[in-house]
Protein backbone atom coordinates (compact mmCIF):
# COMPACT_ATOMS: atom_id res chain seq x y z
CA UNK A 1 0.00 0.00 0.00
CA UNK A 2 0.98 3.53 -0.81
CA UNK A 3 0.87 6.49 1.44
CA UNK A 4 0.13 10.21 -0.19
CA UNK A 5 3.86 12.43 0.25
CA UNK A 6 2.27 14.28 2.98
CA UNK A 7 1.17 11.36 4.96
CA UNK A 8 4.59 10.28 4.43
CA UNK A 9 6.50 13.40 5.76
CA UNK A 10 4.11 13.23 8.51
CA UNK A 11 5.19 9.69 9.01
CA UNK A 12 8.94 10.92 8.46
CA UNK A 13 8.24 13.62 11.03
CA UNK A 14 7.05 10.75 13.76
CA UNK A 15 9.68 8.33 13.33
CA UNK A 16 12.10 11.23 14.12
CA UNK A 17 10.31 12.05 17.17
CA UNK A 18 9.86 8.60 18.51
CA UNK A 19 14.06 7.87 17.63
CA UNK A 20 14.75 11.43 19.54
CA UNK A 21 12.50 10.34 22.43
CA UNK A 22 14.35 6.91 22.44
CA UNK A 23 18.13 8.57 22.72
CA UNK A 24 16.66 11.00 24.86
CA UNK A 25 15.32 8.66 27.22
CA UNK A 26 18.37 6.12 27.09
CA UNK A 27 20.71 9.38 27.79
CA UNK A 28 18.39 9.40 31.36
CA UNK A 29 18.35 6.31 32.59
CA UNK A 30 22.47 6.06 32.07
CA UNK A 31 22.58 9.38 33.69
CA UNK A 32 20.38 7.76 36.58
CA UNK A 33 22.97 4.71 36.54
CA UNK A 34 25.65 6.61 36.73
CA UNK A 35 23.95 8.95 39.80
CA UNK A 36 22.67 5.78 41.66
CA UNK A 37 25.58 5.79 44.62
CA UNK A 38 25.32 9.28 45.29
CA UNK A 39 21.28 9.93 46.35
CA UNK A 40 18.34 7.17 46.86
CA UNK A 41 15.64 5.94 44.41
CA UNK A 42 13.27 8.17 46.42
CA UNK A 43 15.37 11.52 46.73
CA UNK A 44 15.65 10.87 43.09
CA UNK A 45 11.86 10.56 42.11
CA UNK A 46 11.29 13.94 44.33
CA UNK A 47 13.91 16.20 43.06
CA UNK A 48 13.48 15.22 39.50
CA UNK A 49 9.77 16.24 39.38
CA UNK A 50 10.27 19.61 41.43
CA UNK A 51 11.69 20.08 38.24
CA UNK A 52 9.80 18.42 35.60
CA UNK A 53 6.60 19.67 37.26
CA UNK A 54 6.95 23.39 36.58
CA UNK A 55 7.78 22.80 32.87
CA UNK A 56 4.93 20.44 32.48
CA UNK A 57 2.27 23.26 33.84
CA UNK A 58 4.13 25.60 31.54
CA UNK A 59 3.61 23.52 28.00
CA UNK A 60 0.21 22.50 29.36
CA UNK A 61 -0.63 26.43 29.91
CA UNK A 62 0.96 27.65 26.63
CA UNK A 63 -0.98 24.65 24.36
CA UNK A 64 -4.41 25.47 26.93
CA UNK A 65 -4.30 21.88 28.24
CA UNK A 66 -6.63 21.61 31.47
CA UNK A 67 -4.94 20.08 33.85
CA UNK A 68 -7.78 18.41 35.50
CA UNK A 69 -7.81 14.98 33.87
CA UNK A 70 -10.90 13.61 32.48
CA UNK A 71 -10.65 10.37 34.65
CA UNK A 72 -9.09 11.03 37.73
CA UNK A 73 -9.62 7.34 38.82
CA UNK A 74 -7.91 5.63 35.70
CA UNK A 75 -4.96 8.64 35.54
CA UNK A 76 -3.97 7.84 39.30
CA UNK A 77 -4.28 3.98 38.62
CA UNK A 78 -1.96 4.56 35.38
CA UNK A 79 0.38 6.95 37.30
CA UNK A 80 0.66 3.91 40.27
CA UNK A 81 1.80 1.56 37.53
CA UNK A 82 4.02 3.73 35.65
CA UNK A 83 5.81 4.97 38.97
CA UNK A 84 6.16 0.98 40.46
CA UNK A 85 7.45 0.31 36.58
CA UNK A 86 10.35 3.17 37.03
CA UNK A 87 11.15 2.11 40.98
CA UNK A 88 11.60 -1.37 39.45
CA UNK A 89 13.44 -0.46 36.42
CA UNK A 90 15.75 1.73 38.73
CA UNK A 91 16.56 -0.57 41.34
CA UNK A 92 17.86 -3.25 39.08
CA UNK A 93 20.00 -0.87 37.46
CA UNK A 94 21.43 -0.50 40.59
CA UNK A 95 22.52 -3.96 40.43
CA UNK A 96 22.55 -4.84 36.86
CA UNK A 97 24.23 -3.27 33.78
CA UNK A 98 21.84 -0.95 31.92
CA UNK A 99 21.63 -2.69 28.45
CA UNK A 100 20.14 -5.92 30.07
CA UNK A 101 17.84 -3.92 32.32
CA UNK A 102 16.65 -2.44 29.13
CA UNK A 103 16.20 -5.54 27.40
CA UNK A 104 14.44 -7.40 29.52
CA UNK A 105 12.14 -4.73 30.20
CA UNK A 106 10.95 -4.16 26.77
CA UNK A 107 9.70 -7.64 26.71
CA UNK A 108 6.51 -5.80 27.43
CA UNK A 109 5.08 -6.24 23.93
CA UNK A 110 5.62 -10.34 24.57
CA UNK A 111 3.56 -10.13 28.28
CA UNK A 112 1.04 -7.16 26.16
CA UNK A 113 0.45 -9.77 23.67
CA UNK A 114 -0.04 -12.37 26.02
CA UNK A 115 -2.48 -10.38 28.45
CA UNK A 116 -4.39 -9.14 25.14
CA UNK A 117 -5.69 -12.23 24.34
CA UNK A 118 -8.64 -12.03 27.50
CA UNK A 119 -9.88 -9.09 25.78
CA UNK A 120 -13.24 -10.03 23.78
CA UNK A 121 -11.62 -8.88 20.67
CA UNK A 122 -7.53 -9.97 20.97
CA UNK A 123 -6.04 -13.61 20.17
CA UNK A 124 -2.57 -14.92 20.18
CA UNK A 125 -2.15 -16.81 17.20
CA UNK A 126 0.41 -18.66 15.63
CA UNK A 127 3.38 -16.24 15.13
CA UNK A 128 2.35 -14.43 18.69
CA UNK A 129 3.28 -17.66 20.44
CA UNK A 130 6.69 -17.84 17.80
CA UNK A 131 7.04 -14.25 19.56
CA UNK A 132 6.59 -15.16 23.39
CA UNK A 133 9.26 -18.08 22.68
CA UNK A 134 11.79 -16.16 21.13
CA UNK A 135 11.60 -13.75 24.01
CA UNK A 136 11.55 -16.07 26.29
CA UNK A 137 14.90 -17.29 25.27
CA UNK A 138 16.32 -13.52 24.85
CA UNK A 139 15.55 -13.22 27.87
CA UNK A 140 17.47 -16.68 29.44
CA UNK A 141 20.50 -15.35 27.05
CA UNK A 142 20.96 -11.96 28.89
CA UNK A 143 20.08 -13.31 32.90
CA UNK A 144 21.73 -16.62 32.21
CA UNK A 145 20.43 -18.65 35.26
CA UNK A 146 22.82 -21.10 36.45
CA UNK A 147 22.55 -23.83 39.36
CA UNK A 148 21.39 -20.84 41.82
CA UNK A 149 18.68 -19.77 39.55
CA UNK A 150 17.52 -16.40 38.73
CA UNK A 151 18.86 -13.63 41.11
CA UNK A 152 16.01 -11.96 42.50
CA UNK A 153 17.33 -8.63 40.99
CA UNK A 154 17.13 -9.94 37.29
CA UNK A 155 13.29 -10.26 38.24
CA UNK A 156 12.84 -6.63 38.56
CA UNK A 157 12.70 -5.78 34.69
CA UNK A 158 10.43 -8.29 34.52
CA UNK A 159 8.30 -6.78 37.05
CA UNK A 160 9.19 -3.61 35.17
CA UNK A 161 7.85 -4.62 31.85
CA UNK A 162 4.46 -6.38 33.48
CA UNK A 163 3.67 -2.46 35.05
CA UNK A 164 4.63 -1.09 31.59
CA UNK A 165 2.16 -3.83 30.00
CA UNK A 166 -0.94 -3.05 32.35
CA UNK A 167 -0.45 0.77 32.06
CA UNK A 168 -0.71 0.34 28.54
CA UNK A 169 -3.78 -1.59 28.83
CA UNK A 170 -5.30 0.65 30.77
CA UNK A 171 -4.15 4.12 28.74
CA UNK A 172 -5.52 2.28 25.83
CA UNK A 173 -8.75 1.18 27.22
CA UNK A 174 -9.65 3.71 29.78
CA UNK A 175 -7.38 6.52 29.24
CA UNK A 176 -7.64 6.83 25.32
CA UNK A 177 -9.39 10.54 25.29
CA UNK A 178 -6.57 11.96 28.14
CA UNK A 179 -4.23 14.60 26.83
CA UNK A 180 -1.08 13.30 26.91
CA UNK A 181 0.71 16.28 28.94
CA UNK A 182 -2.55 15.28 31.31
CA UNK A 183 -0.96 11.68 32.12
CA UNK A 184 2.51 12.78 32.10
CA UNK A 185 1.56 15.36 34.85
CA UNK A 186 -0.53 12.70 37.17
CA UNK A 187 2.58 10.52 36.32
CA UNK A 188 5.34 12.90 38.09
CA UNK A 189 2.92 13.93 40.53
CA UNK A 190 3.06 10.29 41.47
CA UNK A 191 6.73 10.61 41.71
CA UNK A 192 6.35 13.40 44.21
CA UNK A 193 4.06 11.02 46.46
CA UNK A 194 6.12 7.98 45.69
CA UNK A 195 9.38 10.33 46.72
CA UNK A 196 7.60 11.46 50.30
CA UNK A 197 6.52 8.33 51.04
CA UNK A 198 9.17 6.37 50.22
CA UNK A 199 11.68 8.96 52.37
CA UNK A 200 9.64 8.91 55.75
CA UNK A 201 9.27 4.84 55.34
CA UNK A 202 13.65 4.65 54.80
CA UNK A 203 13.91 6.98 57.66
CA UNK A 204 13.66 4.28 60.19
CA UNK A 205 15.90 1.60 58.53
CA UNK A 206 19.46 0.39 59.96
CA UNK A 207 22.59 1.65 58.60
CA UNK A 208 23.57 -2.01 58.09
CA UNK A 209 20.90 -2.49 55.35
CA UNK A 210 21.45 1.00 54.06
CA UNK A 211 25.28 -0.11 53.57
CA UNK A 212 24.01 -3.06 51.52
CA UNK A 213 21.43 -1.17 49.54
CA UNK A 214 22.18 2.27 49.50
CA UNK A 215 19.79 3.25 46.30
CA UNK A 216 17.22 1.59 48.02
CA UNK A 217 17.07 2.02 51.53
CA UNK A 218 18.98 6.03 51.38
CA UNK A 219 17.64 8.75 53.35
CA UNK A 220 17.63 12.36 52.17
CA UNK A 221 21.14 13.39 51.17
CA UNK A 222 23.04 16.40 51.04
CA UNK A 223 23.08 18.04 47.46
CA UNK A 224 25.42 20.17 45.81
CA UNK A 225 25.20 21.91 42.72
CA UNK A 226 26.21 19.26 40.88
CA UNK A 227 23.42 16.92 41.58
CA UNK A 228 21.03 20.12 41.03
CA UNK A 229 22.38 20.37 37.86
CA UNK A 230 21.42 16.86 37.07
CA UNK A 231 18.11 16.53 38.84
CA UNK A 232 17.15 19.30 36.21
CA UNK A 233 18.59 18.04 33.24
CA UNK A 234 16.93 14.67 34.48
CA UNK A 235 13.63 16.63 34.77
CA UNK A 236 13.87 18.26 31.44
CA UNK A 237 14.56 14.87 29.55
CA UNK A 238 11.77 13.05 30.84
CA UNK A 239 9.47 15.47 29.91
CA UNK A 240 11.19 15.81 26.43
CA UNK A 241 10.70 12.27 26.02
CA UNK A 242 7.20 11.57 27.15
CA UNK A 243 5.76 14.53 24.95
CA UNK A 244 8.18 13.15 21.71
CA UNK A 245 6.91 9.99 22.27
CA UNK A 246 3.09 10.97 22.34
CA UNK A 247 3.65 13.36 19.30
CA UNK A 248 4.89 10.02 17.58
CA UNK A 249 1.78 7.68 18.36
CA UNK A 250 -1.05 10.18 17.65
CA UNK A 251 0.96 10.78 14.33
CA UNK A 252 2.67 7.61 13.03
CA UNK A 253 1.06 4.16 12.86
CA UNK A 254 0.85 2.36 15.64
CA UNK A 255 3.21 -0.21 13.82
CA UNK A 256 5.34 1.77 12.33
CA UNK A 257 6.49 3.28 15.54
CA UNK A 258 6.34 0.50 18.02
CA UNK A 259 9.17 -0.53 15.16
CA UNK A 260 10.85 2.12 16.04
CA UNK A 261 10.71 2.30 19.77
CA UNK A 262 12.97 -0.14 19.74
CA UNK A 263 15.89 2.18 18.89
CA UNK A 264 16.04 2.40 22.53
CA UNK A 265 17.80 -0.61 23.09
CA UNK A 266 21.05 0.06 20.71
CA UNK A 267 20.89 3.62 22.61
CA UNK A 268 21.25 2.33 25.88
CA UNK A 269 23.51 0.30 24.94
CA UNK A 270 25.52 3.30 23.51
CA UNK A 271 24.88 5.86 26.50
CA UNK A 272 25.78 3.06 28.96
CA UNK A 273 29.11 2.53 27.65
CA UNK A 274 30.06 5.98 27.23
CA UNK A 275 28.60 7.13 30.17
CA UNK A 276 29.33 4.31 32.74
CA UNK A 277 31.76 2.15 31.47
CA UNK A 278 29.44 -1.02 31.03
CA UNK A 279 29.61 -2.36 27.11
CA UNK A 280 27.13 -5.32 26.35
CA UNK A 281 28.96 -8.90 25.70
CA UNK A 282 28.08 -11.18 23.07
CA UNK A 283 25.36 -12.89 24.97
CA UNK A 284 23.75 -10.15 25.86
CA UNK A 285 23.49 -8.51 22.30
CA UNK A 286 22.64 -11.39 21.33
CA UNK A 287 19.79 -11.84 23.74
CA UNK A 288 18.88 -8.04 22.67
CA UNK A 289 18.56 -8.96 19.27
CA UNK A 290 16.25 -11.72 19.86
CA UNK A 291 13.85 -9.64 22.47
CA UNK A 292 13.72 -6.76 19.84
CA UNK A 293 12.67 -9.60 16.87
CA UNK A 294 10.30 -11.25 19.19
CA UNK A 295 8.83 -7.63 20.34
CA UNK A 296 8.78 -6.20 16.49
CA UNK A 297 6.41 -9.61 15.85
CA UNK A 298 4.42 -9.36 18.38
CA UNK A 299 3.45 -5.52 17.64
CA UNK A 300 2.57 -6.76 13.92
CA UNK A 301 0.96 -9.50 15.13
CA UNK A 302 -1.20 -7.49 17.36
CA UNK A 303 -1.92 -5.05 14.47
CA UNK A 304 -2.56 -6.84 11.70
CA UNK A 305 -6.00 -6.37 10.20
CA UNK A 306 -6.02 -3.13 12.11
CA UNK A 307 -6.96 0.07 9.66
Amino acid sequence: MSYPATVRAVEARAVAAIVTASLTIALHDALVKRINDELGIWQLYLLRALFALPLLIALMRARGVPLRPRRAGWVMLRSLLMVTMWGCFYAALAQLSLPVVAATAYTFPLLLALMATWLPDERLDGRGVVAVVIGFIGVLLMLRPGAQGVSPWSLLPLGSALCYALAALVTRYRCVDEPPLVMSLGLNLGFVVAGVLGLAGVAGVDARSVAAQPFLFSSWQPVGIGLWLMMALLGVLIVTASSLTAQAFQRGRPTLIATCDYSYLPFAALCSGVLVGEWPGPMTLTGMALIIAAGVLAIHVRQRGAP
